[in-house]
């Protein structure tokens, strides 16, 4: 066995026996060994699949809480033995010197400390390697701060992007950004803990990586797309929740002129040129000033009437990016009428119940504290419905069917608890509830270099191919180009109309 110390031609060497032996490093080597074996038990039953895959706390404490302690531990040990050689430096030995030392015993102390500190070092590496890829999962992004992250979590799962790791968008690749990232982490973990954090999460994110750096690496935008057809349904707040569709071609194009001429909506995203604007608020909802560069240096500038140039500063400007249209890729939270639409032509509620919609728009309109009261209080309007309502055995069975769909529709876009609905966050792609396109597309920025206008016109970015409206109507709407109608009332002609829709369909008229 080693010795405490070892006494070599008179003189005293300290051993690494010796300055363990007080009571701060035995806690230390307690902890170790503690911590130690049941890191390894917890590794174990996570290689062999026994948590599933959303281990969301077994995570936290297997590789988050248990690493930190065993290094804490190991940390608790060292500066026992640190404290150890400094008391015997001032005070000297505190043991009986025994003479002479045995060589087998010194081999042995010797293993031991190499074993013990590879040990360390294998635990920890396969605890930081596999905490690091366990706070990149989704799974610890969406649910380890559930309180705050509920309803982007909710809203990511019934996302088109539900299966792409969030920090594949919110941080990309690359060290550097990786580093900022668990900067801002710790900030945020701070935080939640001294609840000083804002509901609804402030938006835009000026702090934003680009999107070229991360929403490119799937998306293409110089790929040439050409149009894609899409299809949009209204049901009217009418008895009969009368249907209004249209089709629209979306000129989506592309922007690579050595695929074809850049054009459609992704001309804005062309590699052949640059645009920058100016926003004059926070939102980034006014935009007075839109630069096109292009690649030989040319320049136009388009500009409102109210804007001074004068004032203008390079540091304001913002390069154009996907995210300039598309603001809400992942978390999108739906306006009552939306979300109702989208539910009754899914068949998630029947059209056939008479005034369904009025009844669940109205009851969703309603300002409520939390979720609770909401969903008490959109059920108890539904049971005034029913009884209210003379429903055939038919249309009864329906209304069962639709109650809890009409009330998930409400759970997955309002979240009163956090601030958080359609009115929180501004989705810019199109322009039919917010401005959208017409931020710069209203036909007031006069370019200076001459008559030129940012263009206004619908079939810029779209064709309307079909609309119609009623049942039978929309089953029989043929297809062709026509120009857009717009019914006033159900069951009157449909007129034409030359202004833009978000001045009667803003979101914020709803808001009290």
């Amino acid at each position: 066995m080693a010795e405490s110390v070892r006494v070599v031609e008179g003189k005293v060497t300290i051993t690494f026996l010796y300055l363990i032996r007080n009571i701060i490093s035995l806690m230390g080597l307690v902890g170790l060994a503690f911590t130690g074996l049941l890191l390894l038990f917890l590794v174990a039953l996570d290689v062999l699949g026994v948590f599933g895959e959303e281990k969301l706390y077994s995570g936290l404490i297997t590789y988050i809480v248990l690493p930190f302690l065993f290094s804490l531990s190991a940390l608790v040990t060292a500066f026992g033995m640190a404290w150890k050689w400094r008391r015997t430096r001032k005070h000297g030995i505190e043991t009986t010197i025994v003479p002479g030392h045995t060589p087998a015993g010194r081999i042995t102390a010797i293993a031991a400390a190499v074993l013990v500190t590879l040990g360390w070092f294998a635990v920890i590496g396969y605890g930081t390697y596999t905490g690091y890829h366990y706070t990149d999962s989704t799974t610890f992004c969406g649910l380890a701060c559930h309180q705050v992250m509920e309803p982007e979590w909710t809203a990511y799962n019934r996302s088109l992007h539900a299966r792409v790791n969030c920090v594949e968008c919110h941080i990309g690749p690359g060290a550097g950004w990786f580093v900022k990232s668990k900067f801002s982490g710790v900030r945020q973990v701070w935080a939640v803990c001294r609840k000083t954090y804002k509901t609804p999460i402030q938006t835009p994110l000026h702090n934003l990586r680009p999107a070229r750096d991360t929403c490119e690496h799937c998306h293409w935008p110089g790929r040439f797309s050409g149009s894609v057809e899409r299809v949009v349904t209204h049901y009217s707040g009418d008895a009969a929740n009368t249907p209004v569709r249209y089709n629209l071609l979306i000129k989506v194009g592309g922007g690579n002129p050595d695929l074809a001429q850049p054009g459609g909506v992704h001309w804005h995203v062309s590699d052949n040129w640059q645009v920058k604007y100016l926003a004059s608020d926070e939102k980034r909802q006014n935009i007075p000033y839109v630069r096109v560069t292009y690649k030989d240096g040319r320049t136009d500038e388009f500009v409102s009437p109210e804007f001074d140039r004068t004032t203008l500063g390079e540091k304001n400007l913002r390069t154009m990016d996907c995210l300039d249209c598309h603001s809400r890729p992942s978390h999108v939270f739906k306006s009552p009428n939306r979300a109702l639409d989208e539910a009754m032509d899914k068949g998630l509620i029947s059209p056939a119940l008479p005034g369904i919609k009025r009844v669940a728009l109205k009851a969703f309109q309603e300002e409520y504290k939390t979720k609770a009261e909401a969903l008490t209080a959109i059920d108890a309007a539904l049971d005034a419905y029913s009884k209210a309502q003379t429903l055939t055995p038919v249309q009864q069975q329906l209304m069962i069917e639709a109650r809890p769909n009409i009330l998930n529709v409400y759970s997955t876009n309002f979240f009163p608890e956090h601030g958080v609905d359609y009115r929180a966050f501004i989705d810019n792609l199109g322009h039919f509830e917010r401005k959208g396109c017409e931020r710069c597309h209203d036909g007031k920025h006069q370019s200076v270099n001459g008559p030129a206008t940012i263009t206004k016109k619908c079939d810029a970015c779209h064709l309307i191919i079909g609309q119609a409206s009623g049942v039978k109507e929309v089953a029989e709407m043929a297809y062709g180009a026509k120009d857009f109608l717009h019914w006033e009332d159900p069951g009157e002609e449909p007129i034409k109309l030359t202004k833009t829709c978000s001045p009667c369909h803003a979101i914020d008229k709803d808001k009290k």
